[in-house]
C-alpha cells in the first residue's frame, strides 16, 4: 500500500478523483498543484495550527505544512478562547479564508515532480483531548504511526466496499479518527471523499449513493433522520469517539439496512478494536497485530505497531478477556472513581443502577463543581419517568431515582444534584466533555423551589415548598453552612399572596416579623398564608414538621396610586 505524501505526488494519479466539494469533482492533480503553491508560504513557521471546515483545504494545508517542515496542529475547536489557550503550541494559525488568501496571492509552481518528499516519520501533529480537569492535552503523533493504523485496517473494511464508493463524513477532521478516516485512508486507498462539511444528516441525507461509506459517531446514530429510511444503503457505517448503545445499532441497522462498525480506541491509541452489535453484550475484536492483556486492577493494556511500538500502553478501561476467542467486553473506567464523605464512588455504578430504572433511559453521573464535591447527575428520562416529572415536580423525581441508587449503594453515592434533559450534551465526535455538562449545573441554578398548593380554604392556603439543595439562593449564604435568606423567604410570601389572593404586589409595611429556626438546602417547609382583606393584611408561617416555625410575620398592602 502507498503511502499518503507519495500517493498525492505520484504522477499516475494526477487524473484521478480525489475529492467531491461544491459539486465539483477535484483530481489529485488539482490538489497537488494547490500544495505547491501553499507549501513555499509556510517555510518561516515551525508549528502550525491548522482548522478547516473543508476537508479539501485541510488535506491541502497539512501536507504542504509537512512538506515545509512544519508540525502540524490540530486545534479541537476555532472557538477564540481555546485558541488562546493553547497558543503556546504554534506560531501560525491557518483556517479556510486564510489558506484561501495565500493560495489567491501564490505563484504556480511545479517543484512537486523534483522536490525531495518527507518520509511519513518526519511528518508531526499534535492532537489535542481532555481529560478530567477538562483542559486541553496535546497528544504528538507522526503520519507513520497512522498510516501503519490504516494499514491494519483496510484488509478487514476492503471486502465490504465496492467499487466507486465514496467515504461520506459527518464527523468533524480536526479529531483523529475524522482525520484517519475521512481524509487519510482514501487518499491512501484511491476512494473519492466528500470533502464539504455535512455535521447534520439533514446536510447530507441527499448525497448518499449506494455502497457509499460514512463516518459518524454515536451522536448521530442515536439521533437518526426519519427522511434515511429512503436513502440508498450505505455500504459500512463507522463509529467512534463514545458509546453507542445497543438500541441505537438496532435502530440504525434497521433504517440504514447496515450495522454500524464500531471503533474502539482513543486519541493517545488510535484503533484497538472493532465490533458489531447484533445483540447484548457484544464483545470487541481486537484490530490485527493488537495485543490486549490486563494489570492487576484489571484494566485493558494494549500493544501494536501504531500505538507504542513494542511497548505495552496501559488504558484505565475495566475489562473482561475472553481467553478462547481473545475478545473482551468492557466494563467502565477505573478513572472514573470520586470521593464523595470521604468515600470512593464509582460514577459508572451510578449510572448502572440508573439505567436498569424503567424511569431512566440514559445518564451521567458527575462532580458538578471541584469547590462543591456534591454527586449531580444528567438524566434523560424514559417516557415513564417524564410523566412522574410532570406530575410530581424535579425536587421529587430526584429523590425518587435516589431511592433506586439506595438500592444498591451507600448514602455518599446517592446524587444530591439533578439535571433532566431531553439528550445527553456531546461535541461533533459524540463524546461528552465535563465542561459542556458542568455548564447545565452553572446555567441552571434553580431560583425558586418547586411548590405544591396542599389545601385552600378561600382566604387561606397551605404551600408545601421543596428547596433543591442547589437554589441559587443557598450559595455563599454561609459558606460551609447554606442557609435561606430572610429576605427570600419574605420575597416568596409576597409572590405567592399577589398570585393566589389577588392583592397589590406593593407591600406598605412589615410587621411581628420573626425568624425561628434556618431553613436549609433539600428542606421541605409549608407556607401558610391567612389573607385578611378587610384589614388589607397577610399573614405568613413558615414550618415544617421536624423543626416547627421557621419564620411568621404580617404583611399589609397597600393600593398602587390610580
Amino acid at each position: 500500500m502507498t503511502g499518503f505524501i507519495a500517493n498525492l505526488h505520484d504522477p499516475k494519479n494526477a487524473a484521478t478523483a480525489l475529492c467531491v466539494e461544491g459539486g465539483r469533482v477535484f483530481c489529485a492533480g488539482d490538489i497537488l498543484t494547490d500544495i505547491d503553491r501553499l507549501s513555499p508560504t509556510l517555510r518561516q513557521s515551525s508549528c502550525i495550527a491548522i482548522h478547516c471546515q473543508s476537508a479539501r483545504l485541510l488535506l491541502i494545508a497539512i501536507t504542504a505544512a509537512w512538506r515545509a517542515g512544519a508540525t502540524v496542529i490540530f486545534p479541537a475547536t476555532d472557538r477564540p478562547a481555546y485558541l488562546d489557550g493553547i497558543s503556546s503550541q504554534f506560531d501560525l494559525y491557518l483556517d479556510d479564508a486564510a489558506i484561501l488568501e495565500r493560495l489567491a496571492a501564490a505563484t504556480a509552481t511545479n517543484t512537486g515532480s523534483h522536490m525531495t518528499l518527507p518520509a511519513a516519520t518526519d511528518c508531526r501533529a499534535v492532537f489535542f483531548t481532555s481529560g478530567s480537569t477538562g483542559d486541553a492535552k496535546p497528544i504528538p503523533k507522526t503520519l507513520a504511526l497512522i498510516e501503519a493504523e490504516i494499514t491494519i485496517q483496510e484488509p478487514l473494511w476492503q471486502p465490504h466496499i465496492p467499487e466507486g464508493a465514496r467515504i461520506v463524513g459527518l464527523v468533524s477532521h480536526q479529531h483523529i479518527y475524522g482525520l484517519i478516516f475521512r481524509i487519510v485512508w482514501p487518499v491512501i486507498t484511491g476512494r473519492v471523499f466528500t470533502a464539504d462539511p455535512a455535521p447534520y444528516w439533514e446536510m447530507m441525507q441527499g448525497d448518499i449513493n449506494n455502497g457509499d461509506v460514512l463516518i459518524t459517531s454515536p451522536a448521530h446514530l442515536k439521533n437518526l433522520h426519519p427522511d434515511l429510511a429512503r436513502v440508498p444503503r450505505p455500504s459500512l457505517i463507522f463509529s467512534s469517539g463514545g458509546p453507542l448503545d445497543l438500541a441505537a445499532a438496532s435502530e440504525t441497522t434497521a433504517m440504514l439496512g447496515t450495522c454500524p462498525t464500531e471503533i474502539y480506541g482513543s486519541t493517545e491509541t488510535g484503533g484497538i478494536a472493532h465490533r458489531q452489535q447484533t445483540g447484548d453484550n457484544c464483545p470487541w475484536h481486537p484490530l490485527p497485530g493488537v495485543e490486549v492483556a490486563l494489570n492487576d486492577a484489571g484494566c485493558l493494556r494494549v500493544r501494536a505497531a501504531h500505538i507504542a511500538g513494542d511497548d505495552w500502553y496501559q488504558t484505565e478501561d475495566i475489562a473482561k478477556i475472553n481467553d478462547a476467542t481473545g475478545t473482551f467486553t468492557l466494563h467502565g473506567r477505573a478513572d472514573r472513581v470520586v470521593k464523595v464523605e470521604g468515600k470512593r464512588i464509582s460514577l459508572g455504578a451510578v449510572e448502572r443502577h440508573l439505567r436498569q430504572s424503567n424511569l431512566v433511559e440514559d445518564a451521567i453521573a458527575l462532580i458538578p463543581d471541584e469547590n462543591d464535591r456534591r454527586l449531580g447527575v444528567v438524566a434523560v428520562l424514559s417516557p415513564a419517568g417524564r410523566d412522574m416529572l410532570a406530575d410530581i415536580g424535579r425536587f421529587r423525581m430526584g429523590r425518587q431515582l435516589r431511592r433506586e441508587i439506595a438500592k444498591f449503594e451507600d448514602d455518599a453515592a446517592l446524587p444530591q444534584r439533578w439535571r433532566f434533559v431531553d439528550q445527553l450534551p456531546s461535541d461533533s465526535q459524540g463524546k461528552r466533555p465535563l465542561h459542556l455538562l458542568r455548564a447545565l449545573f452553572a446555567d441552571m441554578e434553580p431560583l425558586t423551589p418547586e411548590i405544591v398548593i396542599q389545601n385552600r380554604d378561600d382566604d387561606r392556603v397551605n404551600l408545601s415548598l421543596h428547596l433543591p439543595t442547589d437554589l441559587l439562593y443557598f450559595r455563599g449564604h454561609f459558606p460551609g453552612m447554606p442557609i435561606l435568606p430572610g429576605v427570600v423567604q419574605l420575597h416568596w410570601a409576597v409572590d405567592q399572596a399577589a398570585a393566589l389572593f389577588d392583592v397589590p404586589v406593593t407591600i406598605g409595611e412589615v410587621t411581628q416579623l420573626k425568624y425561628r429556626k434556618p431553613i436549609t438546602p433539600g428542606s421541605t417547609v409549608m407556607l401558610e398564608l391567612d389573607c385578611d382583606r378587610d384589614s388589607a393584611k397577610i399573614k405568613f408561617r413558615y414550618h415544617s414538621d421536624a423543626e416547627g416555625d421557621h419564620s411568621s410575620g404580617i404583611l399589609k398592602w397597600r393600593e398602587a396610586a390610580s
